[in-house]
């Protein structure tokens, strides 16, 4: 089965999976952003609110490790499948456009991985002040900036299925 038939036979599927983990991905940082890194803010003892941010921080990039893989690939599956390369160059720009966004996120995600690891480690090294910093650069930083491109992404995606 060559790749367009693939495309075509499954787009439904491969469209419902990306569209899921677009909004787990995004939507997660968003409520984790808003929500989560707030309350956990609220805990006086700093060793404890350190200790219970990585522990968050660690099961929620559970969650997205799957989500970002299956995002990669049926976003790949539809950027290639659909050819919209040479259909219009309009499509071509935001379907570009697109991947970049999506590709710097990534780095993101790898980026603020690192750091979760690294807030662990000092963590467990007792340098409670370190491992806070890289908890609020994850938490609010890093997590703010991938969800506003993240709505971008989201955008252009829709802006796509109205061509």
């Amino acid at each position: 089965m060559r790749l367009d038939e693939f495309y075509i036979e499954f787009l439904p599927l491969i469209f419902a999976v990306h569209i899921f983990c677009a909004v787990i991905w995004v939507g997660g940082m968003l409520f984790f952003t808003i929500n989560v890194y707030p309350s956990v803010l609220q805990i006086p003892n700093e060793k404890m609110f350190v200790r219970t941010s990585i522990r968050t921080l660690v099961r929620f990039f559970r969650l997205l490790t799957p989500v970002t893989l299956l995002l990669g690939a049926s976003g790949f599956l539809m950027a290639k499948g659909g050819d919209f390369a040479h259909k219009d160059p309009v499509m071509s720009i935001i379907v570009t456009t697109k991947e970049f966004i999506w590709l710097f996120m990534f780095s993101l995600y790898l980026f603020a991985f690192y750091k979760i690891k690294e807030a662990r480690q000092r963590c467990l090294a007792s340098d409670s002040e370190q491992a806070r910093d890289n908890i609020k650069l994850v938490s609010f930083y890093v997590f703010t900036i991938s969800s506003l491109l993240g709505l971008c992404a989201i955008y252009f995606g829709f802006m796509l299925r109205g061509i």
